[in-house]
């Protein structure tokens, strides 16, 4: 498959973001468009891929508002839960000295007493909480409050997890809104056991219960596992129908559990996936799947002629997914593959050349296919040369990887990039590779990886191409500050604030951008501790609002003009945030909020 996308995150203060590596952390981010030229082609576009880094720089980085560019917004400041649809309203002061990197314990302290509720959002980014402040949130009678420690990532995991057993089921919602963090059971058996007394109570069918538990189940696999050790049978049943979301490891472990489970019917399932993973299917299996399960099975289990000739003859335009799935099926008989390399589907033959069982024969034809598309998803194949990937005429803006999405250009699904992801980076003789390549795609992949030593990085630094120049600057920590500042400046795709967040991103010599006509360019001046309060004056009469509301929040700002924009309807909230904002000032302010 072809490579790439991926996304960043992290940082910390006003000025000076505090660092801190968090490999657990991802995001979803979407690219802009630049231009490449590839074998006298012009293609554009890339997908950022994913980081490490996780950040709190919350006025520099942000648009006015999260809902103007949800998808470019990091990590750290999405909303992490969508428990509570209203929000109370408070005063945008109060909102501001929440955000505030400079207020002290009982500041902090007050907001949460008074204000919790309407604050919650602002404690769930900050990366610095006191302990008495952690204490104070754990013990809080606002559920929001609660709700906002949990899914807050910069607090240590055993504190969160004091919160598994909250009175407030969305409480617990909220920790299991966390993908990484490793729950016990007892987060997950309440919604079983809940599923299991409607039933009991006949307020669903035992088809309906079977549903719900699948889709239970569905919305997070580390609920599987709970499911297959729960008492009821009738759970456990349906943990067999989970059991794909698992990887191949715990997925043989719970299998094995299921098939020595101590009822028949638990049993009996699990006997029947264990054999569905190597009988061979008929066209009747298909009666009782559709979408993912229907291209699953085409994908992945052994098939029937039969069964392959009904979907070449019902799906022949490959309009359902299903002749491009069976296209991948490592099982297919030799001379079925044959026929679909001259499958009218494009994208079956896209599906073709990401087998890793192609022979050169078969890889020749793939390189000339007429679709680029097909030549561009084969130019990444292990078995080519270098030589025979520069032969092959490409335009990278086809490549599976950069599907559209929304009103954004590309997207970056994380299951659809697996070498990326934290858990399964590629070797690093791999990534080595990839980054002297001549295909633009494979030296993306490359510059996604944050292993690669001193040498390449300095070498992709200075590559022809915007995306794996971006790449490199959004993941690899020893990124040239030279590069983060050029790829800021080059790149205003989605997920460009994450480049801020990266450690070599200068903070000097940026006031010289102060006239730039790029709006985001302008608001880096703000960090840089050298601007002239002059500068910063000037900027916070900026047309853009977002240069306004970084300058309103940015320490060299004069501080009488800070106190006079705490009643500024737009920029209150920024300049409460500022840290230069005297601890007076904020104690009186919070003393008089109604």
């Amino acid at each position: 498959m072809c490579s790439a996308s991926r996304g960043a995150d992290r940082a910390p203060r006003l000025v000076h973001p505090r660092l801190r590596w968090d490999s657990a952390a991802d995001s979803v981010h979407r690219a802009g468009c630049p231009v490449t030229r590839v074998n006298s082609r012009v293609s554009c576009g890339f997908a950022p891929l994913r980081s490490g880094l996780v950040f709190d720089d919350h006025w520099l980085l942000l648009p006015p508002t999260v809902t103007d560019d949800p998808l470019g917004t990091p990590r750290a400041f999405r909303t992490r839960t969508n428990l509570w649809r209203d929000e109370p309203a408070v005063d945008p002061v109060l909102r501001g000295l929440a955000h505030n990197p400079a207020a002290p314990t009982d500041v902090l302290l007050g907001l949460l007493g008074a204000h919790g509720d309407a604050l919650s959002d602002a404690f769930n980014r900050r990366a610095d909480l006191p302990p008495v402040v952690v204490e104070a949130m754990l013990r809080h009678p606002s559920a929001r409050v609660r709700a906002a420690l949990a899914v807050n990532r910069y607090v240590d995991s055993a504190i969160r997890l004091r919160l598994v057993d909250d009175p407030d089921p969305r409480v617990v919602g909220a920790l299991r809104a966390d993908p990484d963090l490793a729950l016990p059971d007892r987060v997950f058996t309440p919604e079983f056991d809940r599923l299991v007394r409607q039933f009991q109570r006949t307020l669903t069918t035992a088809d309906e219960l079977h549903c719900e538990l699948i889709e239970l189940m569905s919305k997070d696999r580390r609920s599987v596992p709970v499911a297959a050790r729960h008492p009821e049978p009738r759970v456990r049943t349906a943990a067999v129908d989970r059991l794909g979301l698992l990887n191949e490891v715990k997925r043989d472990e719970v299998t094995q559990a299921l098939l020595h489970d101590p009822v028949p019917e638990v049993r009996a399932a699990a006997v029947r996936y264990d054999v569905g993973l190597t009988r061979v299917h008929e066209p009747a299996d298909l009666l009782s799947c559709n979408g993912y399960a229907y291209r699953g099975l085409l994908r992945e289990r052994r098939l029937s002629r039969p069964l392959i000739a009904h979907v070449l003859a019902v799906d022949a335009n490959d309009g359902g997914g299903g002749v491009s799935a069976m296209a991948g099926n490592r099982t297919l008989p030799t001379d079925v593959l044959d026929t679909l390399f001259e499958h009218p589907s494009s994208d079956a033959r896209c599906s073709l050349a990401e087998r890793d069982d192609l022979s050169r024969a078969q890889l020749t034809r793939l390189a000339a296919d007429p679709d680029v598309a097909v030549r561009t998803a084969v130019s990444v194949h292990p078995r080519l040369t270098e030589d025979e990937r520069a032969a092959i005429d490409i335009d990278v803006t086809t490549s599976r990887e950069h599907r559209p999405f929304g009103p954004v250009e590309f997207s970056n699904r994380r299951d659809e990039h697996p070498w990326m992801r934290a858990s399964t980076l590629p070797p690093l003789e791999q990534s080595v590779r990839w980054a002297s390549s001549v295909n633009i795609l494979l030296r993306r992949r490359a510059a996604a990886d944050p292993r690669l030593p001193a040498d390449l990085v300095e070498t992709l630094a200075q590559d022809t191409d915007l995306g794996v120049r971006v790449l490199l600057a959004q993941h690899h920590p020893a990124a040239p500050s030279a590069l983060l500042l050029r790829s800021f400046r080059e790149y205003d795709g989605h997920g460009r604030a994450r480049l801020l967040a990266m450690p070599n991103f200068p903070t000097t010599d940026l006031a010289r951008l102060a006239d730039d006509p790029d709006p985001a360019v302008r608001r880096l001046a703000a960090r840089d501790p050298l601007a002239a309060p002059d500068l910063v004056e000037r900027l916070a009469h900026d047309p853009d609002p977002g240069v306004r509301r970084a300058m309103a929040a940015c320490p060299r700002l004069p501080v009488p003009l800070i106190v006079m924009l705490l009643d500024d309807p737009d920029l209150a909230e920024p300049a409460a945030a500022n840290a230069a904002l005297p601890v007076d000032t904020m104690r009186q302010r919070l003393a008089v909020a109604v």
